[in-house]
């Protein structure tokens, strides 16, 4: 959807084509680190969100080795602070502003079923919706549906996956009723031997946490009171109570299969992949939606230069769009990998790793701010109307 604004407001033609009915569903991912900030706030994104309630600014991330040392609060960033927003709202405030252009077009409820490819060129989509089976053509398709998008397989693109060591159980539970509990940002907590929670507030007073430990998650799900065993003990103390009420049967929760992998290049004639379709992130960091903005970004900036030139959307510039961002996706997974092998280690190793890590980052941040996330630069921005 930050493609497709950025896109319609330079006067290309766009059609989206999303297989839910409407934006209304839980998103895992809500923190909008610093870099993102700056480029959506440019674009009046930000803003127009706070304004509907839709955002939580200042947010701290924060790490923990058990319960109370915190290690680390937004190294990586100098200490500047991200934001929470809601994704549904996030989406329906660009299908607004979209729609103000008569260049754009959203089609909901329509699944991408495959691809359809003469002279070996990706020429048009099959979909399926309510209405029946339909063909789709397009100059260019960009593939943002995510981890292991069908398309990848139809596309016949080769993917380098690493392994990771464990899963993730997600769960939502509504804290409305006692909004005071909810965290004031994210924070990580590290228990050793690969035991993982991540406590997350979202917009609509809900709160996120993730869990993750070595052993068959999913199993959990049909046994609550060993979930309550592993789970609540991992809680900051004011939430265990909490929790422990609102922990039934009917909690919203799921499994997330953790991966982290990417394709060796990410287009094919006629198709371009974009954030997890393209490189499947880990949750560690919460680097997801925030990578997935900036291909957006750096797509946009790429695709309007092409269109306003006259330019052809060929081979060479959709090469360009994966040199500009391969780097940092590389990067990151990296220290995906990395986190992921780290947590693994006994309570004990932890505490000498970061106390070393801590050590050796106040050192460096005596010379130099730390790089931090790669930044990007809306080249053609056209900020919100103030009316949406």
């Amino acid at each position: 959807m930050t493609l497709a604004y950025l896109l319609a407001s330079n006067g290309v033609a766009v059609r989206v084509l999303e297989r839910h009915p409407d934006f209304e569903r839980e998103f895992r991912g809500e923190l909008v680190q610093p870099s993102s900030v700056a480029a959506l706030a440019k674009l009046g994104i930000l803003s127009a969100l706070s304004a509907r309630g839709l955002a939580i600014p200042n947010v701290d991330r924060r790490m923990f080795v058990g319960a109370r040392r915190q290690v680390m609060r937004a190294v990586t960033t100098g200490g500047e602070k991200g934001m929470l927003i809601s994704q549904p709202g996030f989406l329906q405030l660009l299908h607004e502003a979209c729609s103000r252009f008569p260049t754009y077009r959203m089609d909901f409820a329509t699944r991408v079923t495959d691809t359809i490819v003469e002279d070996g060129r990706v020429v048009a989509v099959k979909t399926r919706s309510s209405a029946g089976e339909d063909r789709v053509d397009a100059d260019l398709f960009v593939v943002c549906s995510g981890r292991g998008s069908l398309l990848r397989k139809s596309a016949g693109v080769e993917v380098e996956a690493f392994l990771q060591p464990a899963d993730a159980l997600w769960l939502r539970f509504d804290l409305s009723d006692v909004p005071d509990a909810l965290p004031k940002g994210v924070d990580v907590h590290m228990y050793g031997a690969g035991v993982v929670t991540v406590t997350s507030p979202t917009t609509r007073s809900r709160l996120q946490i993730a869990f993750s430990a070595p052993g068959d998650l999913a199993a959990l799900r049909k046994d609550l009171p060993e979930l309550r065993r592993r789970l609540i003990p991992t809680l900051p103390e004011a939430l265990r109570a909490i929790i422990d009420r609102k922990l039934q049967p009917d909690t919203e929760w799921q499994v997330l299969k953790v991966t982290v992998d990417r394709l060796k290049s990410w287009n094919v004639p006629g198709l371009l992949f974009l954030g997890d379709a393209a490189h499947t992130m880990s949750p560690s960091g919460g680097q997801g939606l925030n990578i997935a903005i900036r291909d957006a970004i750096v797509a946009a900036n790429h695709l309007t230069e092409a269109h306003l030139a006259g330019a052809p959307v060929d081979a060479a510039l959709l090469d360009r769009i994966q040199q500009e961002r391969e780097p940092e996706v590389i990067a990151a997974q990296a220290g995906q990998i990395r986190a992921g092998t780290m947590v693994l280690k006994p309570v004990a190793v932890l505490h000498i790793a970061f106390t070393i890590l801590g050590f050796m980052l106040a050192l460096v941040m005596r010379f130099k701010k730390p790089a931090g996330e790669a930044v990007v630069e809306v080249r053609y921005p056209v900020p919100l109307p103030t009316a949406v």
